[in-house]
């Protein structure tokens, strides 16, 4: 039936055989309309026929065959048609986001038998959930991301984990991230997402990103990873140590300590040799309030050649990261004696003590001058002293000059340029003491006037205390292993005696010293003993403290500002023991720099040896062989080993106030790790010159390795979501919401109004009627 009345009006493919097809009118009257108007074209054509002379039965034929016509007419108007309407069904979507930030390589996820690290947790759990993940790509769309600073697509589970590629992520945004998943699947339904992270993130979650969540009715079901309780990481931050040492030297390795997570308490440290694996040294040290904390470890060294030392972690407490429990260093040990100059302006007690003791020190050679006004001098020491040296050259034969109490033009200007370049370049110590002639108001306006230590305003002389004084050490001086007097720690400061501090010894009295004002203490200069008056009776908080022995750095070397010439004292009290642990060690660390120089033709430096990600990082070199200066080579080459063993090719430029000596590049890391920078260049031969330089990122993960759930558990509740465990995600299918949609799109239309067969029926109507009109002679 459906195909003759598609035969007879003409239809094809729309038609009454389509089983979706259905008659709708383009204008529709209601049912009692048409109840209403066929009856009245039913009496108007009842009237029209009902006077009519004709026999009653021809009547009612015409009568219908108006009907039928009128009936027709209507129906036609109401613009009948056939409908095909079309709909489709969108799935929605569901979004899984996996965190891909170095934060997941994190070992405090708890595992079967020990730690594992949060993306081992993560795999484990996706692996476990396999089937949940498999229902729901059958009923939803699955979108797979991963996740760091922003979102990048991944092709979901496979048959191995390396789909899921390697966790290196510089660091975690949450917020923005979940904006781009947003931004994935704008204007389509979306169930739910997952979200597998720690919930540590460097952004903030803004107001307009959860109402977005909310008005869209996008919940989070968030699958926290790691430990919710911080787990306490100790890391050995930096180790400050000398390049070179003479041997028999006590080399003191300053250790900087951090720690994250929870509080670690005391933590233990050693002193290793990686060569021999014997421990050198150990300690403790107290973290403070922020998490850091500093020692010292100390050890002889008297054997030549260099040593392969390491500061690490010791002990049996729980440390979440391992990588960084421990930092190298190297040590070149020097077997030759120290070479020292004195010179003083006159003969006095600590003049004559500090002589004796350089010559009664068999690894020191020292020469001792003293300079009278009409520019005599006495000389005494071991080694003999024609002149004073007159040139840069000459004063490279000493790696510590001592200045006593005499003025400045007993050297002329020429000479203390001289000295002042070989402290600069050369990497030379040189020692000030003080006394009440000259030192330091006729220095002011001299050459080695900024390698005092003291701000000097005008040629008043330096204010003298008006009583006896005590000294005590600082922690600055422990840091360095300086003025550590005592055989062991005693009451006072660490490696200080305190008698040395009680002025009821009497013999700890110095009857002269200087009175520095702090304020006037030039800014890098670092106070490693201060003074007090003896009526404060050495008690630590009754009285100031005035700087009593300074140091600064100058160039390559350093100074030291000793403010008293009374240290002699002290032999009435222990003999020699006490002002040699004074003076010795102190001269031995300032030549330090010179000796480091003196055993290298080439000295190459990088700034900052701590870098950060695309922050620039000056690596330089300086000639210190004349031959390699005067052959003037255009350009040095260094090679940058990154942690992958990957290399980089990075020629020095000359500088041009440089003398030739100086060459320079710069280099800006893209990746953190420890990379070494080594001089591979044939002008240099067989010359070893490298440096290791640690980089690390702006907002390092690592440097804060504690979880963040809190905010993974309020990210849930306020999108209407739940925290789900990572060993159980079966739960996940029955909270995701159904947000499928039934889409309607254009319908199919076929008019029948205007079809050839409409038209007939209208004439064949008409034709009856006046047909039958004629025949009962109406017509």
């Amino acid at each position: 039936m459906s195909g003759l009345l598609d035969a007879m009006f003409g239809l094809e493919g729309l038609g009454f055989s389509d089983p979706e097809a259905v008659l709708t009118f383009a204008r529709p009257i209601p049912a009692w309309a048409w109840v209403i108007l066929l009856g009245v074209l039913g009496v108007l054509v009842a009237l029209s026929y009902v006077r009519q002379l004709a026999g009653r039965r021809a009547r009612v034929m015409l009568a219908c065959a108006r009907m039928a016509l009128a009936g027709l007419l209507l129906l036609a108007a109401t613009g009948p048609r056939l409908t095909r309407h079309h709909e489709r069904i969108e799935e929605d979507w569901v979004i899984v986001m996996l965190d891909r930030s170095r934060s997941m390589l994190i070992p405090d996820a708890p595992g079967q038998a020990e730690r594992v690290t949060r993306d081992a947790q993560l795999r484990a759990s996706i692996e476990s959930s396999l089937d949940v993940f498999e229902r729901l790509g059958r009923e939803k769309r699955v979108l797979w991301l991963g996740f760091d600073a922003g979102t990048f697509e991944t092709t979901g589970p496979g048959s191995d984990n390396t789909w899921l590629g390697q966790a290196q992520g510089r660091r975690t945004a949450i917020g923005a991230s979940l904006e781009g998943a947003l931004q994935r699947v704008s204007a389509r339904p979306v169930s739910g997402v997952v979200l597998f992270s720690d919930g540590r993130s460097s952004d903030q979650l803004e107001r307009p990103l959860l109402r977005a969540l909310e008005s869209q009715r996008v919940p989070v079901f968030t699958v926290p990873l790691g430990s919710a309780e911080p787990i306490a990481d100790v890391a050995v931050r930096s180790v400050k140590a000398p390049d070179a040492v003479f041997a028999d030297d006590v080399v003191t390795a300053s250790v900087e300590l951090e720690r994250t997570g929870a509080a670690a308490g005391a933590v233990e440290v050693e002193l290793v040799d990686l060569d021999t694996g014997a421990v050198l040294d150990s300690g403790q040290a107290e973290m403070d309030e922020s998490g850091r904390a500093t020692t010292s470890l100390s050890v002889r060294l008297d054997q030549p050649g260099r040593r392969r030392l390491s500061v690490r972690l010791a002990g049996t407490m729980e440390d979440l990261i391992s990588d960084n429990n421990a930092q190298e260093f190297g040590v070149e040990v020097v077997e030759r004696p120290l070479r020292a100059l004195y010179i003083d302006g006159y003969p006095r007690w600590e003049q004559r003590y500090v002589k004796n003791l350089l010559m009664r020190e068999r690894s020191i050679r020292s020469s001792s001058l003293v300079l009278s006004a009409n520019r005599r001098y006495l000389q005494e020491g071991d080694v003999d002293v024609v002149q004073l040296p007159r040139s840069v050259e000459e004063w490279a034969a000493y790696d510590v000059v001592i200045i006593g109490d005499l003025r400045p033009e007993l050297l002329g200007q020429e000479t203390l340029a001289q000295l002042r370049e070989h402290v600069a370049d050369r990497g030379a110590g040189l020692v000030w003491i003080a006394g009440p002639g000259a030192l330091p108001r006729a220095w002011r306006n001299s050459p080695l006037a900024d390698l005092i230590p003291v701000v000097m305003d005008s040629d008043a002389a330096m204010p003298d205390f008006d009583e006896p004084v005590t000294m005590s050490s600082t922690p600055a001086a422990e840091a360095l292993g300086l003025l550590q007097l005592a055989e062991a720690p005693g009451r006072g400061q660490p490696g200080w005696p305190a008698l040395l501090s009680d002025p009821n010894t009497g013999w700890s009295q110095l009857r002269w010293a200087q009175k520095i004002d702090p304020s006037r203490v030039k800014p890098g200069a670092v106070t490693l003993a201060t003074l007090k008056p003896a009526s404060a009776g050495g008690r630590p908080s009754s009285a100031e403290a005035w700087p009593g022995v300074l140091m600064m750095r100058f160039g390559a070397g350093a100074s030291v500002y000793v403010a008293t010439d009374e240290t002699w004292r002290w032999r009435y009290g222990r003999g020699e023991e006490l002002p040699e642990r004074f003076w010795v060690p102190m001269i031995r660390q300032l030549a330090r720099a010179s000796v480091a120089r003196s055993q290298r033709s080439v000295l190459l430096s990088v700034t900052p040896e701590e870098a950060l990600v695309g922050r620039l990082v000056r690596i330089s070199a300086e000639l210190l062989d004349q031959s390699l200066i005067d052959a003037h080579p255009g350009m040095l080459r260094a090679v940058v080993t990154a942690p992958d063993q990957t290399r980089t090719d990075l020629p020095l430029e000359p500088q041009p106030d440089g003398r030739g000596r100086f060459y320079a590049a710069q280099w800006a890391p893209d990746r953190p790790g420890r990379f070494e920078v080594r001089l591979s260049d044939p002008l240099l031969g067989g010359v070893e010159a490298a440096r290791s330089v640690r980089v690390g990122l702006p907002d390092d993960e690592w440097r804060r390795p504690e979880t963040d759930h809190g905010l993974l558990a309020d990210l849930a509740e306020r999108t209407g979501g739940a925290v789900l465990s990572p060993t159980n995600l079966k739960t996940l299918e029955d909270l995701l919401p159904n947000r499928e949609l039934t889409i309607a799109g254009e319908p199919e239309v076929q008019p029948l109004w205007d079809r050839p067969v409409v038209l007939i029926v209208l004439v064949l109507l008409l034709t009856l009627e006046w047909v039958g009109r004629r025949l009962i002679r109406l017509a």
